[in-house]
């Protein structure tokens, strides 16, 4: 028999949208945290240049909309980006209230960073470690108000069509989370890239849960690749912010010629597909942020200092090689304004969500505004809704053995190199149909028992296939997804949507 435990609200992932939802719920409500892996494995804490909000008198909310828009490609749900550029200095205020440390002028008033695609400066931020902040302060609120159940997610607890909660692989065996209502914020997928910014537990968990059960899935083809990753053999690689661009840094090619000529504001700030295709078609590229110098670099970017610095490399004195890697997953569970997915009781937030409010190409510093305002908004829909539901026994039992199938060797290098070949960050329908072929024969051979490491790699199957099929389906080019045999935006394709 699996354990079984009972939650008003069940939420998978503990990353930025699942602690602040949590710390949105009423008081007195009982929450169950699933979490895969180690305190903090996720991306949130990774995330350093900011969240975006007009929070500056010479800012508002308009103008971050339109720049959410113009970056958007055609794509941007009006509504949805609109609720976020409306309520983000709201959500701000919030986090200084629980705790958040942000960095602020001699006069008091928050310090903000520019980032790709902003107007003005936009981000706010905590120097350049501004997810491990929120993350910190959330974690801490979270706490005494939560039941971490350490496990792996694998399927939806499901019963007369509506969302029960969900089933779990634990260390002792598998785990029934009963809960009125399930909020999946189990984060992205850029670890089924060879070139990623994300942690090795970013593979896709929450899209590839979703599908098991008929859930809508969109826009899955937008995989935003981040222009600048320290280029060196790791995985992940990491990140150079892109508010080192905006503070005076510049891309430079290998004879030190800057690659993207024109005015700063015009240029090196242009939204990430822009700067990522530049880099790719220069091939060999360098950041040059000397001209910053290395006063300012250590005191507003510690962590980018310290990352080059241990592995021999110095932004004060040196160009520092770049390469895009992929970083941020732009579509997934499609919901509602409220967080509300296709399945009844079932509500998504963060990476794993598909809001509408990116389009084609996600503004930088808009992930986690937007993590944080929908994962609020889910959590007082939750809390509307709760008197209406019920708790009951899913309609799916899991075997009584739960041991793993001895398998020849690990196939997620395979996956890995399979997703990258279809869905890099330039694709054509060859590649896509090799690496789905491939994707095909690799189910074969993966594991069916109900236990972390199988069900992850089924995982990684499921959501693979699905970026690489979306990747075919588009026949253009447009924000963050590059056609090679279809380079042009077909103006047909204005505002639809791919859904799954």
């Amino acid at each position: 028999m699996a354990q079984t435990i009972d939650a008003d609200v069940c939420i998978v992932g503990a990353g930025i949208a699942g602690l602040f939802a949590a710390c949105s719920l009423p008081p007195g409500t009982s929450i169950a945290v699933v979490d895969k892996g180690v305190e903090g494995e996720g991306s949130s804490p990774l995330a350093q240049g900011g969240l975006a909000a007009a929070v500056d008198p010479g800012d508002s909310w308009e103008l971050h909309l339109k720049d959410t828009i113009s970056a958007g490609a055609g794509l941007v749900d009006e509504r949805a980006a609109e609720i976020v550029c409306r309520e983000a200095p709201g959500a701000v205020e919030a986090l200084i209230d629980l705790g958040c440390d942000f960095d602020r002028l001699p006069d008091g008033s928050l310090h903000l960073a520019r980032e790709g695609g902003q107007s003005v400066p936009r981000s706010v931020h905590r120097a350049d470690a501004t997810g491990a902040e929120i993350v910190r302060v959330l974690r801490d609120a979270a706490r005494s108000r939560v039941n971490r159940v350490a496990g792996y997610a694998f399927r939806l607890a499901t019963h007369d069509g509506e969302c029960r909660g969900v089933w779990a692989a634990g260390p002792e065996g598998v785990i029934l989370i009963r809960a009125d209502h399930t909020l999946l914020a189990a984060g992205g997928a850029g670890a089924l890239f060879a070139s990623t910014t994300n942690n090795p537990a970013s593979t896709g968990d929450g899209i590839a849960l979703a599908e098991r059960d008929g859930v809508r899935l969109t826009d899955l083809e937008f995989v935003q690749f981040h222009p600048t990753a320290l280029a060196v053999d790791e995985s992940p690689r990491p990140l150079l912010t892109e508010a080192l661009r905006g503070a005076g840094a510049v891309l430079v090619d290998a004879k030190g010629e800057r690659i993207m000529a024109g005015s700063l504001d015009d240029t090196e700030l242009a939204p990430r597909h822009v700067v990522t295709a530049a880099i790719l078609a220069a091939g060999e590229t360098y950041l040059d942020a000397r001209a910053i110098g290395e006063k300012r670099l250590i005191q507003e970017f510690p962590t980018v200092v310290s990352s080059c610095r241990s592995r021999g490399f110095d932004p004060a004195t040196q160009l520092i090689p770049v390469a895009p890697a992929a970083h941020y997953l732009i579509g997934g569970i499609e919901t509602d304004l409220d967080g509300r997915a296709s399945l009844p009781g079932l509500f998504a937030g963060g990476e794993c969500a598909a809001t509408g409010v990116h389009g084609a190409n996600r503004l930088a510093g808009n992930s986690l505004s937007e993590s944080v305002v929908f994962a609020r908004r889910a959590a007082g829909a939750m809390a509307d809704e709760r008197a209406a539901r019920r708790r009951g026994d899913p309609e799916w039992e899991p075997p009584r053995e739960a041991s793993d199938e001895a398998r020849s060797h690990d196939i997620r290098p395979e996956i890995i190199e399979a997703v990258t070949l279809g869905a890099g960050p330039i694709r054509d329908a060859l590649s896509a149909r090799e690496a789905l072929a491939r994707i095909e024969k690799l189910r074969e051979v993966a594991g069916e028992s109900v236990n972390r490491s199988s069900a992850g790699t089924r995982a990684m199957l499921t959501a693979g296939a699905l970026l690489v099929r979306a990747a075919l389906a588009r026949e253009e080019t447009r924000g963050v997804h590059v056609r090679s045999d279809f380079p042009e935006t077909d103006p047909a394709l204005d505002g639809v949507h791919y859904t799954y």
